[in-house]
C-alpha cells in the first residue's frame, strides 16, 4: 500500500488531568501501557511545559506531526504541564497500529496502571489478529462482496452543494462540527425505537435522506466497521474494516422501508466484514462509535477530547459520529480545495435539521424528508 503525506498522521487523543497529579505515576502507566499492547512497538514518552494559551497551537501541531513509517516508532505520548495541577496527556498512534475504538481500552488501561501504581505489564504474546483465523476470505464471502460491486444503472458520485471534485485518498483537511444535547439526542433515540432500529442505523439511514435530498442517485457511502471479537475486545489494534454501503433510498419509497432496508443490509454485512473486499474509491465515508464513560484517575478530575482533529480528510466527505447516549457529536470532515466550509455548514444544518424532522414524523415519506434538508425554492 503507497501512502501519501497525510496518510502518515495518526489517530489522536488528549487526556485533560486536574488536580494533584502523580507525574511519575502518569509516566509509569505511558510505558507500561505501550509494553502491555505489544502491537503497538515501541512507544515514545515525553515530557514538556507550555502555558495555557499555547497548548492548542502544540496540541495541534502534535496531532498533525508526521510518522516514519519505516522507522517507527509509530505510537507517542506526550505529557504536557500548563500550570500547577494542571496536566494534558497527548496520544497518537498510526492507523497500522491503532483505531478509534482503541481509544476506550488505552484509557482504561491507563486508569487501572496509574491508580495501581503497577510496573509489570500484564504478560502478551504477541500482537492480536486483526483478522480472526476462521475469517478467511470462504466462496460465501467473496460471492457477498462481489455482488455489492456489482454497479447498476446511475452514478454513484456525491452531489453535495458547493462540491467542485471528488479527491481520492486522504488530503488536506478542516472540520465543521455540531453537538446534539440531551433533548435531540434522545428524540433520536425514541425515534429508533419506533422504527426498530439502532440509533447507528437510523443515523445512516438519514444521511442516505441527505445525500438523495441533494440529488445523489446511487450510494457512495462507505463505512467504517469494528472487526473486534470476544478475543480482541480488550485489545488495542487496526480492528477496522472499510466496506462499501450499497442500499440508497428511492424518491417514492417511505422511510421506515429504507430503514429496514438499511437494517437488513447491515445485519448480511457483519457476517462479513471481518474480510472485506479490495479498498476501493469511497467519496463519502461515515465512521461511527458509541464512546465509553471516561475512567476514573484516583484522587483527580479527568476529562477527554475523544475527536481531536489531526487536519486530514478523506474523500469528498467524511462524517465522523461518536454517540455517547445522551449526546451526539458529529465531526464532517472536508478537504478546502475540493469544498467550501460554508458549503459544508450547509450541508451540517440540512443534517441536523433531518436528525430534528425524523423522529417528529417517522413515518413520513423520503420525497418529504428530503424536502427539509434540500427544499424547492
Amino acid at each position: 500500500m503507497s501512502y501519501g503525506p497525510f496518510d502518515l498522521r495518526g489517530i489522536p487523543l488528549a487526556l485533560h488531568l486536574n488536580g494533584r497529579v502523580d507525574v511519575p505515576a502518569l509516566l509509569d502507566a505511558c510505558a507500561v501501557v505501550g509494553r502491555r499492547h505489544p502491537v503497538l512497538g515501541r512507544v515514545r514518552v515525553t515530557r514538556t511545559e507550555t502555558a495555557p494559551e499555547r497548548y492548542r497551537g502544540l496540541a495541534e501541531a502534535e496531532a498533525a506531526r508526521p510518522f516514519d513509517l519505516d522507522r517507527g516508532p509509530l505510537a507517542r505520548f506526550t505529557l504536557v504541564t500548563t500550570g500547577p495541577g494542571r496536566v494534558r496527556l497527548l496520544f497518537v498512534a498510526h492507523p497500522r497500529v491503532f483505531d478509534a475504538g482503541s481509544k476506550d481500552v488505552l484509557l482504561r488501561d491507563l486508569a487501572d496502571v496509574y491508580f495501581s501504581r503497577a510496573v509489570v505489564p500484564r504478560p502478551a504474546a504477541g500482537p492480536p489478529a486483526a483478522v480472526p483465523p476462521d475469517a478467511a476470505v470462504s466462496p460465501e464471502a467473496e460471492a457477498f462482496w462481489a455482488e455489492r460491486g456489482r454497479v447498476p444503472a446511475g452514478s454513484a458520485e456525491p452531489v453535495l452543494p458547493g462540491l467542485r471534485a471528488v479527491p481520492g485518498g486522504t488530503g488536506p483537511g478542516e472540520l465543521v462540527e455540531m453537538v446534539l444535547g440531551a433533548s435531540e439526542s434522545g428524540a433520536l433515540t425514541e425515534a429508533a425505537g419506533t422504527l426498530g432500529a439502532t440509533r447507528f442505523e437510523l443515523l445512516l439511514a438519514i444521511l442516505g435522506v441527505l445525500l438523495r435530498a441533494y440529488g445523489t442517485e446511487r450510494s457512495p457511502l462507505a463505512l467504517d466497521l469494528g472487526t473486534r471479537t470476544r478475543e480482541t475486545r480488550g485489545c488495542v489494534g487496526p480492528f477496522t474494516a472499510r466496506v462499501p454501503f450499497v442500499p440508497h433510498p428511492g424518491a417514492d419509497e417511505e422511510f421506515p422501508a429504507h430503514v429496514r432496508a438499511v437494517r437488513a443490509e447491515l445485519r448480511a454485512m457483519y457476517r462479513f466484514r471481518h474480510a472485506p473486499p479490495e479498498p476501493s474509491r469511497a467519496p463519502v465515508l461515515l465512521s461511527y462509535r458509541r464512546r465509553a464513560e471516561v475512567p476514573e484517575f484516583a484522587g483527580v478530575a479527568a476529562g477527554v477530547e475523544w475527536t481531536v482533529f489531526n487536519g486530514t480528510a478523506r474523500g469528498a466527505l467524511h462524517v465522523q459520529a461518536v454517540d455517547a447516549g445522551r449526546s451526539l457529536t458529529l465531526g464532517l470532515r472536508f478537504n478546502p480545495a475540493a469544498i467550501d466550509q460554508a458549503d459544508v455548514a450547509r450541508i451540517a444544518g440540512d443534517l441536523r435539521a433531518l436528525l430534528r424532522a425524523v423522529p417528529e414524523t417517522p413515518h413520513a415519506g423520503i420525497a418529504e424528508l428530503a424536502e427539509v434538508a434540500a427544499p424547492v425554492t
